[in-house]
């Protein structure tokens, strides 16, 4: 059964340019490019974790939702660097008790995901075992040599920026959203930008990560973070502001660029880049969020962490 599904996603999946040699072998062959450096990532989904499956829930989520966002999470990855995604080596470990036709129908899913996201399926690995169902995505992708955008650039005086409003995931954006390749790969041909990331943990989170890198400290302006209507209309304990810097999985672009280079892009950017100014990195380390009367609050790392169990001796 394995084998047929291969020969199945290999003879449904086009092979990219680039590739010389895709699924059916040990190893898949990618042409070598002077000119650009590759980029690879790599990220493993579970069911009841990034996705709820069920086979006879009408309400779970589908396998074709399941299967995009677990190809796009990646392709967000590649964007986050200023490059392109090109090919996919899949892995799946799927649940004993699935019948044949889920098992097709969720190689269907990755084959037409994969498609839409402009990626060629070149590899991977299945195996069936008693747990729910795992997903892992190997991305590979390309970017001009040395133009790859960083975590660790981040200099004090930058502006920060998002690339759209923020929080309320879980009502369907962690499902729906768009990697952000063709506005990151606009952003780096036209300005300089110091540090990227792409904001799966949340914003207070994912920023950490690049003021950790790179050594430096933020100010973020409360008034100034957009917000999803989704974050308004959740009834909780949280404000939408607190959703919008600590929800994840919003897969938008968190970026740092020198003052200049902000007032040159507000002139030259075109319709389809939303820019959000949302505060400027300091040369103080830590995170301060500022409320509209100016008052400071220090802020932590917050936003979504896997938890492991605490094994003491």
């Amino acid at each position: 059964m394995e084998f047929e599904l291969i020969d199945q996603l290999k003879f449904s999946a086009p092979v990219a340019p680039g590739i010389l040699l895709g699924i059916g072998d040990d190893c898949a062959i990618l042409a070598e490019d002077a000119s650009n450096e590759r980029l690879v990532t790599t990220d493993m989904l579970l069911d009841g974790v990034h996705f709820v499956y069920d086979y006879d829930k009408k309400n779970a989520q589908s396998l074709d939702l399941i299967a995009r966002k677990s190809i796009a999470v990646s392709v967000s990855d590649i964007a986050a660097m200023g490059g392109e995604p090109q090919a996919a080596f899949l892995s799946l470990a799927i649940p004993r008790a699935w019948s044949a036709e889920q098992a097709k129908e969720l190689f269907d899913s990755f084959s037409k995901a994969a498609a839409k996201l402009n990626v060629s399926l070149a590899g991977g690995d299945t195996t069936s075992w008693e747990g729910l169902l795992a997903i892992n995505v190997t991305l590979l992708g390309t970017v001009p040599k040395s133009e790859a955008i960083r975590r660790s650039g981040a200099q004090a005086g930058d502006v920060i920026c998002v690339s759209g409003p923020l929080g309320g995931s879980l009502a369907g954006k962690h499902l729906t959203f768009t990697p952000r390749v063709q506005q990151a790969c606009w952003l780096r041909k036209h300005c300089k930008l110091h540090a990227m990331i792409d904001i799966s943990d949340g914003l207070l989170a994912d920023l950490g990560h690049i003021l950790q890198e790179s050594g430096v400290g933020a100010e973020i302006f409360s008034q100034q973070i957009p917000i999803t209507e989704a974050a308004k209309c959740i009834e909780d304990s949280q404000s939408p502001l607190e959703h919008a810097i600590t929800d994840g999985e919003d897969f938008e672009l968190l970026w740092t660029m020198p003052e200049a280079e902000y007032q040159k892009l507000i002139q030259i950017q075109e319709d389809f880049i939303e820019v959000h100014r949302i505060g400027t990195i300091t040369q103080q380390t830590g995170c301060f969020l500022i409320d509209p009367q100016g008052k400071k609050e220090r802020r932590g790392n917050e936003g979504y962490v896997h938890q492991f169990a605490n094994h003491e001796n």
